[in-house]
C-alpha cells in the first residue's frame, strides 16, 4: 500500500483527490510537500507515512520554495521526532543534511554515481555549489582521481561538509596538501579566479541560476575537460539552456561539444531538471 492508498479511507470525499503519494527518503527523515486542500491534515499524514515506513523517525513538510542566496527552503517537523537532521545513506556513502538549512537533493544520487564512473585516474574536479559534500564524497569513494575541490558559500552547508567528510574518511591517512578532497567557503565567482586552466572536470549542480557561472567554469576548465551543467526546462524545450551555453563558449573564446543530455529529475508538473556534459576543446 502506498501513501496515497492509505490516506484515502481516512479523508473526506472532497479531501480525496489531494491526497500525496510522492516524498523523499533522507534515511530517516522524509521530507514531503502536502497541498494546501489539506493544510489542516499535516499530522495525519506525517502519522500515516511512518505507519507505512517504520524506517522514517521523523517527518517533515515543505513550508516554501527554495528561496535566498543559499538556495534553501523551510520545513516543518509534522510527525516523529522534532530533528531536522537526516542521516542519509548513498553508494556506500554516509551524509548528515540538516534539512531547511542547505540544499539537497537525494534524487541526483545517481548522477554522483555516473559522473564517478566518467572520471579518469589522477583528475582533478570541481565541485561547486558543493552543499554538504555529497558529489566530493562519491568522487572521492568510487573514482580514482586525484582530488576535489569543493567550493560552498553556505556557512552551514560548509560546517555539515567538514563533518562528512571525516565521516566518511576521504581524507584518511592523506599527507597534508594532499587531501583528496579540500573544502574551501567561499562564492564560487570569486573562488574560481584562483584556478584558470586547473580542472579536468567540473560539477556545478545548481538549479536555475546555474547558466550565471558559465564563464567561470570555461576559465577554470583545462582544454580537454568536461563541464557537467545542471539546469531547469519546460520538459523537454533544452533549446534555450543549449543556446545559453553556446553563448558563454563563445564569449569566453571556447570551442566546446555537447556529448551528453538527459533529464535527471522532475521539479514540478511541467519542469525538469537536465545535465549537459560539455566537453571544452
Amino acid at each position: 500500500m502506498n501513501l496515497k492508498e492509505a490516506l484515502i479511507p481516512k479523508l473526506s470525499v472532497k479531501e480525496k483527490p489531494f491526497a500525496p503519494k510522492a516524498f523523499d527518503s533522507f534515511g530517516n527523515v522524509a521530507l514531503i510537500e502536502i497541498p494546501k486542500e489539506l493544510s489542516n491534515k499535516k499530522k495525519l499524514i506525517g502519522e500515516t507515512l511512518i505507519e507505512l515506513n517504520p524506517r522514517f523517525e521523523t517527518v517533515c513538510s515543505i513550508e516554501s520554495n527554495h528561496e535566498g542566496k543559499y538556495r534553501v527552503q523551510k520545513v516543518k517537523v509534522i510527525a516523529g521526532k522534532k530533528q531536522k537532521v537526516a542521516f542519509y545513506k548513498e553508494s556506500a556513502c554516509s551524509f548528515f543534511v540538516p534539512l531547511g538549512e542547505v540544499f539537497f537533493s537525494p534524487r541526483l544520487g545517481g548522477e554522483r554515481l555516473r559522473i564517478s564512473n566518467l572520471i579518469k585516474e589522477g583528475e582533478i574536479v570541481g565541485a561547486w555549489f558543493s552543499g554538504v559534500a555529497p558529489y566530493p564524497v562519491v568522487f572521492a569513494k568510487h573514482s580514482k582521481m586525484k582530488k576535489a575541490v569543493a567550493i560552498e558559500l553556505n556557512p552551514v552547508a560548509h560546517k555539515y561538509a567538514k563533518k562528512n567528510i571525516e565521516l566518511n574518511k576521504v581524507n584518511k591517512d592523506c599527507k597534508k596538501g594532499e587531501e583528496r578532497v579540500v573544502l574551501i567557503k567561499g562564492d564560487v565567482k570569486k573562488q574560481s579566479k584562483k584556478f584558470k586552466n586547473y580542472f579536468d572536470r567540473i560539477a556545478m549542480p545548481l538549479p536555475h541560476t546555474g547558466y550565471q557561472f558559465l564563464k567561470e567554469a570555461f576559465y577554470s576548465i583545462k582544454n580537454g575537460g568536461i563541464i557537467h551543467f545542471y539546469e531547469i526546462v519546460h520538459k523537454g524545450d533544452y533549446g534555450i539552456v543549449e543556446k545559453q551555453i553556446r553563448g558563454e563558449a563563445k564569449k569566453a573564446k571556447k570551442k566546446i561539444e555537447i556529448i551528453y543530455k538527459a533529464k535527471v529529475r522532475d521539479f514540478s508538473p511541467t519542469k525538469e531538471q537536465v545535465v549537459f556534459d560539455i566537453l571544452v576543446k
